[in-house]
């Protein structure tokens, strides 16, 4: 069995040790939860030596009433580096949580969840279809919930309520998804075939464009649905960095970069998707700086970055957001670690007018911060963000949108301040009232984070100068322009914006409260402000209790969903019923041949049958010699009738002659000597 062949299976990697887990095994939690992430990527890597082959599993018919309900996997180059990356960061996460978990009563349930949340991101990424995409998509949704709310007592029950928010945003995604899937007319299921929906079924197309967009945007919190993503910092620092980096978040942008064509496409949806993109960055950079909370400031942060990779697809430019991507999880990891490393040594504070100048206390974890702080900005040569966001400047600028590309560059200066404040404000500067009993809290904190810092080092350089990224997933991906180690005057002017960025939050990590001061809002702007809370809050009390609607809603989309997927297309006759066939007639299959025995017989049966029925007809039809006439038989006319009165003459003809034939046999026996009578007899 190849390396290909095995990536099919590894949302399966994570069971044994999720079992182990649930069992309480071993006795410190989770000392061997890490080997499943670590056996994903070292079968990924010899997927990578063996040349990155594309292997495929269908099982036909999973779900009969969807136009494509097979039950599809594959590998293919695009999954592979997904998994690779999924796999590097979970290894990082599940040995820093160890550390972080080690005094906590509910570890062993704390590492199943990981194990879950991993291998439903794996069938996530392996997905064939929409269908199993759609499996993997909710489990995701559902482990984040268990993750986001495992403190669930803490702070009056405010994890919980993050958990439903979360809950609340995916289900918007996953009913987007549900339509999109049975939007997928027939034969058009796997998702590498997906772009040929323009064609095959035009009117279907752009409908299928925005349910993809709606469960992106779900999923990563880009637009409207932004929401739920700060709010789920209640949950344990190694979620944040595992949500953040390579799960939850990435799978919105991990669907729109296999789906880009169909995107792009429809020219309508990929303009509103740049818009929001780069409005999502904007905005989200903003709320950064108005944040107290050290581990909201870096959701937000996360937020502004998706909306760049949003961007870079919905332009044309796929290759690039998936580039940002694989190195934006290895910086935004080592942030939120080295964001968990403080939290940990000040006793989980987390506010940052409490802390400051913890650089002295823990040199590690502040060395890490500026690695990704300087990644995050786009450090020319040293840092992989770099090559990344220069990438998705140059397909912005050379978009038909041009303007979205120098709204980014605005982004960059935003990009700079909230991560210079966060770094002057929790390492540099005046000491807070937390700082003086912080405490190194381990050293696997510190080694946790090592290969995360070389990622955020050297990931640009797979493909700045060689290619080898866009070599591997170029059939797959539209590459783009080629990325060069050499940085463009683009690069270092918005370099140079981000450092400006960083002196401005420097200034404002000096002000007492550390942060904007949050502004006012009176008229309609407190009843806007008010509006947006209430759109969050009813979606998180559809799942807070109220199940019975829930369920109800539920029932009535899949409802829908089901009649859409047996609706014809307008404008086409349905298809003939032999096409519809699930399973064609196969000479070699062993099931047919027996049926056709079966039915052989069957009919060999009715035609000894029906010989039966005519010769007892044919009895039936004797002569009663004595009278002269036939017995009634079955299948006679009616005498009544003209038919019915001439059969019976023919009959009584027939019977008269046959009659009169016997009294002559008859008489000639009875006239025929005895053999001892006669002329020849003996004496």
């Amino acid at each position: 069995m190849s390396a290909a062949d095995l990536l099919l299976w590894s949302f399966l990697f994570p069971l044994p040790t999720l079992l182990l887990s649930a069992l309480g095994l071993p006795r410190r939690a989770g000392l061997v939860s890490f080997l499943s992430p670590l056996a994903i990527v070292g079968v990924g890597l010899g997927w990578l030596v063996q040349g990155a082959t594309t292997a495929k599993l269908v099982v036909p018919d999973l779900v009969r009433f969807l136009p494509d309900g097979a039950f599809r996997l594959t590998v293919d180059p695009l999954a592979g580096i997904m998994l690779l990356v999924v796999g590097f960061v979970s290894t990082c996460v599940f040995i820093y949580a160890q550390g972080y978990m080690a005094h906590d009563e509910r570890a062993h349930r704390f590492f199943a969840f990981l194990d879950f949340f991993v291998a439903a991101m794996c069938l996530l990424v392996v997905a064939g279809n929409l269908t199993v995409l759609l499996i993997g998509w909710t489990g995701v949704g559902v482990a984040s919930f268990l993750l986001i709310s495992f403190w669930w007592q803490k702070d009056g029950g405010a994890p919980l309520k993050a958990g439903y928010l979360a809950l609340g945003a995916n289900a918007i995604g996953d009913a987007a998804l549900l339509l999109a899937v049975v939007l997928v007319p027939a034969g058009l299921g796997e998702l590498t075939e997906l772009g040929a929906i323009s064609r095959a079924a035009p009117e279907r197309a752009t409908l299928l464009a925005w349910c993809l967009v709606i469960a992106a945007c779900a999923k990563s919190a880009q637009g409207p649905l932004w929401w739920w993503l700060p709010s789920a910092m209640a949950g344990p620092t190694p979620v944040s960095a595992l949500i953040h980096a390579a799960t939850m978040v990435a799978a919105g942008v991990y669907l729109l970069v296999r789906t880009a064509t169909v995107v792009v496409e429809a020219p309508s949806v990929a303009y509103v998707t740049a818009w929001t993109g780069v409005i999502t960055a904007l905005l989200a950079g903003l709320a950064s700086l108005w944040q107290p909370n050290f581990k909201r400031g870096l959701a937000y942060s996360t937020v502004s970055q998706l909306g760049w990779m949003f961007t870079a697809v919905a332009v044309g430019a796929p290759f690039a957001a998936l580039f940002h991507l694989v190195t934006h999880a290895a910086f935004k990891a080592m942030l939120f670690l080295s964001a968990g490393t403080v939290i940990a040594a000040t006793h989980h504070e987390e506010r940052i007018d409490q802390v400051g100048g913890l650089a002295k206390k823990l040199p590690m974890a502040f060395a890490f911060f500026v690695l990704g702080t300087a990644a995050l900005i786009g450090t020319p040569l040293v840092t992989a963000g770099s090559f990344s966001k220069d990438a998705i400047l140059e397909a912005t600028l050379a978009s038909a949108w041009p303007e979205l590309g120098w709204l980014l560059l605005a982004g960059a200066f935003l990009t700079g301040a909230y991560a210079g404040r966060l770094l002057f404000g929790v390492f540099l500067g005046a000491p807070g009232p937390a700082t003086e009993h912080a405490h190194h809290p381990g050293r696997v904190f510190d080694l946790a984070l090592l290969p995360l810092a070389a990622g955020a080092v050297g990931l640009g350089y797979l493909e700045a100068g060689s290619g080898l990224l866009s070599g591997l997933v170029h059939e797959v991906v539209a590459a783009g322009e080629p990325v060069h180690v050499q940085p463009t005057l683009l690069g270092i002017g918005a370099f140079a914006i981000g450092l400006v960025g960083v002196g401005a939050g420097a200034l404002l990590a000096r002000t007492r409260s550390k942060c904007l001061p949050l502004p006012a809002f009176t008229g309609v702007w407190q009843a806007l402000w008010g509006e947006a809370h209430a759109i969050p809050q009813g979606a998180a009390a559809l799942h807070s209790g109220r199940i019975s609607r829930y369920a109800l809603v539920s029932v009535l989309g899949v409802a829908v969903a089901m009649g859409v997927a047996v609706a014809p297309v307008a404008g086409q006759d349905a298809p003939p019923a032999v096409e519809n066939k699930r399973r064609p007639f196969k000479p070699n299959d062993p099931r047919k041949k027996k049926d056709a025995e079966r039915q052989r017989k069957k009919e060999q049966r009715e035609r000894e049958r029906r010989e039966r029925q005519r010769e007892r007809e044919k009895q039936e039809l004797r002569l009663d010699a004595s009278r002269g006439e036939l017995r009634p038989a079955t299948g006679l006319a009616d005498p009544n009738t003209p038919e019915g009165a001439a059969q019976r003459k023919r009959i009584s003809e027939a019977a008269k002659a046959a009659f009169e034939e016997k009294r002559r046999q008859a008489k000639e026996k009875s006239a025929k000597p005895a053999p001892n009578d006669g002329e020849g007899a003996t004496p």
